[in-house]
């Protein structure tokens, strides 16, 4: 295993992002990939740098690369003080206390790159009017990075709006598909 490390940010609660459609069951957990931690449940999708939001070494997160964490784990690991990495899970620990959570073995992960680079290349759209569903915002706004305010997107009706942190230093992206509302 490797060297215990910092948590992930107890802030980012990326597991609210996440399906609980058994039916999607990959849509259940945190995939890891390049550098970034996603989350969706079809209606929203959360890409967070995992250097940005963890206190993991390059290393560390080189081994998450490819792997599922299933969203009720990452929620109970938040609970922990550090975390180390192994190949095949998350051992965590808070003082006596230590407990291991294995990571889940899926084929493929929604292509959330193709999915948010196709977002973030729409025509922007002026909108008459939107509504949104505040429930689903609540959510976007906790799993993502640095979201308390956000430069939102427009890209049209039926199509997703991009939030972006206005911290320059940040490149968490959320997207989120709104309730469209034509003009009467």
């Amino acid at each position: 295993m490797s060297e215990t490390k910092n948590n992930f940010d107890k802030k980012v609660q990326m597991h609210l992002a996440c399906s609980k459609d058994e039916l999607r069951p990959a849509e259940q957990c945190i995939f890891f990939n390049n550098g970034f931690a996603y989350a969706t449940d079809g209606h929203i999708l959360v890409r967070n740098r995992i250097s940005e939001i963890s206190g993991l070494k390059e290393h560390e997160i080189e081994t998450l690369s490819g792997k599922f964490l299933r969203a009720d784990f990452y929620k109970d690991m938040l609970k922990y003080d550090t975390i180390m990495i192994a190949e095949d899970g998350i051992e965590c620990s808070k003082g006596d206390d230590k407990v291991f959570f294995y990571f889940s073995a899926f084929e493929k992960y929604p292509d959330a790159e193709k999915v948010l680079s196709d977002a973030l290349n729409m025509q922007t759209t002026p909108m008459p009017q939107v509504s949104f569903n505040m429930k689903l915002m609540q959510r976007l706004n906790k799993a993502l990075y640095k979201s308390d305010q956000c430069t939102a997107t427009f890209k049209g009706p039926n199509n997703p709006t991009v939030f972006d942190s206005l911290d320059e230093d940040v490149s968490s992206i959320g997207l989120i598909m709104l309730i469209y509302n034509p003009p009467a």
